[in-house]
């Protein structure tokens, strides 16, 4: 994927830059895309829900026994377009909606629309008039404005507004070149709506960032492809390469609206277009598309949707987004130019506030057209609004999600979980084909509801009161049960079913959810499987007194004791979390062993699933500390020595320190697990003690992916 421009497609890919694995040249390059999946519209001639914008963070790691983490001017990082020959979107056949009709033998690929609506002015209102027309500084192939929020919001105050755009490798040449982009910001701190209560400053973040890519969830044969890889790429100030690791920037165009919204000539179920047949007014089909049989039927489908969309929107509201235009069929011979409309420049939405100023409308110097601050909210029009709405049976098209373990602790069927899934969430987010979730929730049974709640819940935002009311805002969130949360703001995390360690968590506490058994087989009995307590009607994240595999937590200001999200966290030496466990809704690993979501692991440790292997930044042994992650002691083959003897010390002074991942009396657990087949040499046992099967030394202990760790392995158990 190296251009999001439509174009011809070459005889040949285009020229990957050369890998070199972190750790081969003494370096490490650690990367992650913030969200896990990013949407953009297949077709933006009518309507538009999120651009195509996708955020890359990456941090450098100079190996070492105790590794530095390197910023700039010390380093710089590139991407560019990147390949998995196990890549599995290589491995089926694509779906006939799907199809670029033109492609092959030199024929035109269609990747997006975008760049002519960007020209119409459609993204001009979420800029201030200093910045816009958007048009023609954001071309083809380069991505929306990002402003440095560093720079905007620095400690003390006094900000200036600086803008970044980052391009697609293949700019400079269409379908021919992958030329390395720089990564626009190295930023020290990340102020995240630092002027609202429920903001805070993410400290010493440390990364370098790539905001607003613009992929296309086509690459560049035009087979759609929702997981692309980007070869990330250190180097030094010299400009010579240190290390490589290829990480996803997921994009998916993805969206069922037409399931609804489409005509029944469309195969859709006429829930929503019945309005307006019953109105005398006409519904658009996929053969009304002027480019119908030039462009992916999808492309058709969600172009008529989205016309049936905004005529329902005049209809019921007295909008007159399409009505009476050149774009509506029932004004034929109109001179009433169209404009693609936004759907969130009158209903705000914290993921297009780049600049984390809130909700803007008339009255304010820098709105610049929009009308957000008497309309509701983006996410509780789409999910309220939608929450209660029935087929033409009266059957409700969004069932409730069955909770992921019953009062027996039986765990809900994958099938009908699934079933619910592609009804509810994955009508609207990304999706039946692209399964934006998957990861090692998605495996342990989890859903969408059981971390977020159902729609109303989700729905149940500050903008509640609108139109005609205020915007309630507020610090306590997580504490008070009448605050409405933020979208985008307050999210479960990981500390919300991770509540602690096998000695101190919330398992089994009322009103909560624990998971019975893990995907291994191993009982567990330690982590939630609901992110919120089915006593709150409102399902609020869980927030948990022990923070070992917790979020940070704010520490000034009105937030002050709130956890932050996951993916502005930061862990281990200030390596952030994402960098180890994977993207937001794609924790490592991903089921299929050849998925791209794998592949980023591999390259750093040579297995998938979350990084574990010390090796991966650090050289020589560790020795007996408990100074890794959430208090772990060193594993692989940078700690050998811990396996090896000297680690009884460590129980002697404190048992509890091996408890809480090993259990109460060291019979092992789900947090003691061994990520990856191993064995150990053990030496002599000491103070006369027979290790198992009556030996007295070097014998060896091997382990298989999923093993839990216990005392007995090795000697007699000195826990109980």
């Amino acid at each position: 994927n190296s251009t999001s421009q439509n174009g011809q497609t070459g005889t040949a890919s285009v020229t990957e830059q050369s890998p070199l694995i972190g750790g081969v040249n003494g370096y490490q390059v650690l990367g992650a895309n913030d969200l896990g999946m990013h949407c953009g519209d297949l077709d933006t001639r009518i309507s538009n829900i999120l651009p195509p914008f996708n955020v890359l963070h990456a941090q450098v790691v100079k190996r070492g026994n105790d590794p530095d983490l390197l910023g700039s001017p010390a380093v710089s990082v590139f991407y560019s377009a990147a390949s998995n020959p196990n890549d599995p979107a290589l491995q089926k056949p694509v779906d006939p909606i799907l199809v670029n009709p033109a492609t092959g033998a030199g024929g035109t690929v269609y990747k997006t629309n975008f760049w002519d609506t960007v020209a119409k002015g459609a993204y001009d209102p979420f800029y201030p008039p200093s910045v816009t027309p958007l048009a023609p500084a954001v071309t083809p192939d380069k991505g929306l404005p990002a402003p440095d929020l560093e720079a905007l919001y620095p400690v003390g105050g006094g900000g200036t507004l600086v803008a970044n755009q980052q391009s697609m490798p293949g700019i400079n040449g269409l379908y021919a070149l992958n030329d390395p982009q720089q990564f626009a910001v190295y930023a020290k701190e990340l102020p995240f709506f630092v002027n609202f209560p429920f903001g805070y400053r993410a400290e010493k973040v440390n990364w370098f960032e790539a905001a607003g890519i613009p992929l296309s969830t086509f690459d560049d044969y035009g087979r759609e492809n929702a997981y692309p890889l980007m070869r990330l790429e250190a180097r030094d100030a010299g400009g010579n390469t240190l290390a490589t690791q290829d990480v996803v920037t997921p994009i998916s165009g993805e969206a069922n609206c037409q399931g609804c919204h489409g005509s029944t000539l469309d195969n859709a179920n006429g829930a929503a277009t019945q309005a307006l047949a019953d109105a005398g007014l006409t519904v658009a089909t996929s053969i009304d598309d002027p480019q119908y049989n030039s462009v992916p039927m999808a492309v058709s489908l969600e172009y008529a949707s989205d016309i049936n969309i905004l005529k329902l929107h005049d209809l019921k509201q007295g909008t007159s987004l399409i009505t009476g235009t050149d774009a509506d069929p029932d004004a034929p011979g109109s001179t009433t130019p169209f404009k693609p409309v936004v759907c969130q420049t009158c209903h705000y939405s914290p993921a297009l506030d780049l600049a984390h100023v809130g909700p803007k409308g008339p009255g304010d110097a820098d709105a610049n057209g929009r009308d957000q601050t008497n309309n509701q909210s983006m996410s509780r029009v789409m999910h309220s609004a939608h929450a209660d709405v029935t087929d033409l049976n009266g059957n409700k098209l969004f069932p409730a999600m069955p909770p992921p373990v019953d009062a027996n602790g039986n765990k809900r069927s994958t099938q009908l979980a699934d079933n619910i899934m592609n009804q509810t969430c994955f009508q609207c987010h990304p999706g039946k084909r692209t399964q934006c979730l998957r990861g090692a929730m998605f495996n342990g049974g989890m859903r969408c509801q059981d971390c977020h709640g159902d729609m109303k819940e989700v729905g149940n935002d500050f903008t509640r009161s609108m139109p005609g009311g205020s915007f309630e805002l507020a610090a306590d969130f997580y504490t008070n049960p009448a605050t409405a949360r933020v979208p985008w703001a307050n999210e479960p995390g990981c500390g919300s079913c991770h509540t602690g360690d096998a000695l101190n968590n919330l398992a089994n506490s009322p009103a909560t959810l624990t998971n019975p058994v893990d995907v291994d087989g191993n009982s567990d009995g330690i982590r939630l499987l609901q992110a919120w307590k089915t006593s709150d009607s409102n399902a609020k994240p869980i927030v948990p007194s022990n923070k070992r595999f917790a979020e940070n937590t704010v520490k000034t200001g009105p937030a002050a004791g709130n956890p932050m999200l996951y993916r502005a966290s930061t862990g281990h030496k200030g390596i952030f979390c994402e960098a180890c466990h994977g993207s937001t809704h794609s924790i490592w690993p991903a089921a299929n062993p050849g998925a791209n979501d794998n592949v980023a692991a591999n390259q750093a440790q040579g297995h998938s699933g979350k990084i574990v292997e010390c090796a991966t930044c650090h050289t020589g042994s560790l020795g007996n500390t408990l100074e890794g992650p959430h208090g772990m002691h060193p594993v692989g083959t940078a700690g050998q020595g811990f396996a090896d003897g000297g680690h009884e010390h460590l129980a002697e002074r404190n048992a509890n320190e091996c408890r809480a991942c090993h259990g109460s009396n060291g019979q092992g657990t789900v947090l003691s697990k061994v990520a990856v087949n191993r064995s150990f040499t053990i030496g002599e046992c000491k103070n006369g003690t027979l290790c198992p099967g009556g030996k007295a030394k070097n014998f060896t202990v091997n382990l298989k992916k999923g093993d839990v760790v216990t005392c007995t392995l090795c000697h007699s158990n000195k826990l109980k």
